[in-house]
């Protein structure tokens, strides 16, 4: 590791949990870039949308299919 790096290790050792937590919400965001709404959404749309395919029995969830039987 280069000396830096060490430092920052070090550094980091030193923060509570939620520091931590923090900085690595921080490096996460700065690897994938800005948050993605979009993808937020469409997750939650995709919910909602199997949700109502199992309520309108147009799909089942596969445990219950195998204890109703």
């Amino acid at each position: 590791m280069t000396t830096l790096i060490d430092e920052i290790t070090e550094k980091i050792q030193m923060l509570s949990a939620s520091e931590k937590n923090d900085v690595l919400r921080m490096l996460l965001q700065d690897l994938d870039g800005v948050d993605d709404q979009d993808a937020d959404e469409a997750w939650r749309n995709e919910v909602v949308r199997r949700v109502q395919a199992i309520h309108n029995g147009e799909a089942a969830i596969k445990a219950l299919q195998e204890e109703w039987q």
